[in-house]
């Protein structure tokens, strides 16, 4: 029981944190931008209602980027300040699917927070924690796509 609140407690601090909580005091002039979109796909299917967030690392300065997938599994990253795009470098990804009990999707942005909602992580840690996933991404000056094709059925 102790271990599902913490579970929970660490996931609404991860999609806050990520998402923000209110206007930034910081004036530092953000860094240049490239446009960055793609597609998310789990076992072959679209990914609806995943956030993809672009985590700076190595020497890569900037704050995280932020993007949610539709229908289609399409996203286009933001600067968390709210800027188009990001900055050049090498970004670890994340990329988190809530879902409530019953299974269905939850909702980034709903009235209702996650753990209210009952939502829980869906896909395995190594998509959707910081410290552990697997997936990178080294973007350009010129920006472009970057796919993401998640699996986690069992091979037969």
């Amino acid at each position: 029981m102790f271990i599902k609140f913490c579970y929970r407690l660490s996931l609404c601090i991860l999609v806050f944190g990520v998402s923000g909580c209110g206007g930034s005091t910081d004036s530092s002039p953000l860094p240049e931008t490239a446009p960055v979109m793609g597609v998310v796909s789990l076992d072959g299917n679209p990914l609806e209602f995943a956030t993809v967030t672009f985590v700076p690392s190595g020497s890569t300065k900037g704050v995280e980027c932020v993007g949610l997938t539709d229908a289609s599994g399409k996203y286009t990253l933001k600067q968390i300040r709210g800027a188009e795009g990001v900055p050049p470098g090498e970004y670890r990804v994340v990329i988190n699917h809530l879902v409530t009990s019953d299974g269905t999707p939850y909702k980034p942005g709903s009235d209702i927070a996650p753990i209210t909602a009952g939502a829980e992580e869906a896909l395995p840690v190594r998509y959707s924690s910081v410290d552990k996933t697997t997936l990178t991404a080294k973007v350009s000056a010129e920006g472009g796509e970057f796919p993401f094709e998640l699996k986690v059925k069992k091979k037969k």
